[in-house]
């Protein structure tokens, strides 16, 4: 008789514990005996471990799928609650990922509008040194909306603001981006501590280069990180209501004397 691969065998006893407890203690010695015969039998025997480890797979999840149910069916109260809870979870989720989107693309108002007019002018024919004031807000401190002036090599040529008393020059790609296709909305951080809602839009005429116009995201992630503990707290919330109540109900439920 030809005996299994003892490193094979050993390691099949041991994937049996996939299994349920109750099913494996039952049946293990009955399965390895089978596993033997078939071994014997076996007409391609380098299919057949393979094969043999994918119907195990196969089957122990099909029991826990059904030891599951089973469970479910003993305890539909716990059981609806889990599925409300997901339900829930999943909504609140997407709600807040929804919310958290709208809120990071409303930063970039009104700098899209601001950033159009600039990128006409200037293409028009004026000069950037002449329509952007005089005036820079620091980037550091201020909430104020801003625009840069870059030549089409990158080098800041009119600014409304700065930072460290220099105008900050974002990354090469980014006008690479821009002067391919036309415009680009990112998330600047010239320095730690320091992000932007920025938008580079490229501009032609007489004075080619990129408009980028930003404002800082402080206000905006200090939302974001408001949505971000709502939410959780709601979340919390709402799994201790349902727990309670889920406990409340399989209580009462127990505790229902059984009509005649």
């Amino acid at each position: 008789m030809n005996s299994p691969n003892a490193f094979l065998f050993a390691l099949y006893r041991q994937a049996l514990r996939l299994y349920p407890a109750r099913l494996r203690v039952r049946y293990q010695n009955q399965i390895l005996q089978t596993l033997c015969d078939a071994h014997a039998e076996a007409r391609r025997p380098l299919l057949f471990w393979p094969s043999l480890f994918l119907d195990l797979l196969q089957s122990s999840v099909k029991e826990h799928l059904l030891m599951t149910r089973d469970r479910a069916v003993r305890r539909p109260i716990l059981f609806h609650a889990l599925t409300l809870g997901l339900v829930l979870t999943l909504m609140g989720g997407a709600a807040a990922v929804t919310m958290q989107q709208m809120l990071r693309r409303g930063a970039n108002h009104p700098q899209i509008e601001m950033g159009r007019r600039y990128a006409h002018a200037i293409a028009a024919g004026a000069r950037p040194q002449d329509l952007f004031p005089a005036e820079r807000i620091d980037l550091r401190g201020s909430l104020e909306p801003f625009a840069i002036f870059y030549s089409e090599s990158g080098d800041p040529i009119a600014s409304t603001a700065s930072l460290d008393s220099a105008v900050p020059v974002p990354p090469s790609g980014i006008f690479d981006y821009a002067r391919k296709y036309q415009l680009d909305m990112v998330t600047w951080q010239p320095q730690p501590g320091v992000r932007m809602a920025a938008v580079l839009r490229h501009v032609s005429g007489p004075n080619p280069g990129f408009v980028l116009t930003g404002r800082s995201l402080l206000l905006v992630e200090e939302q974001e990180d408001l949505l971000r503990r709502g939410t959780f707290i709601t979340w919390f919330v709402l799994m201790g209501l349902l727990a309670l109540g889920a406990l409340f109900l399989s209580r009462a439920e127990s505790h229902r004397p059984l009509s005649a």
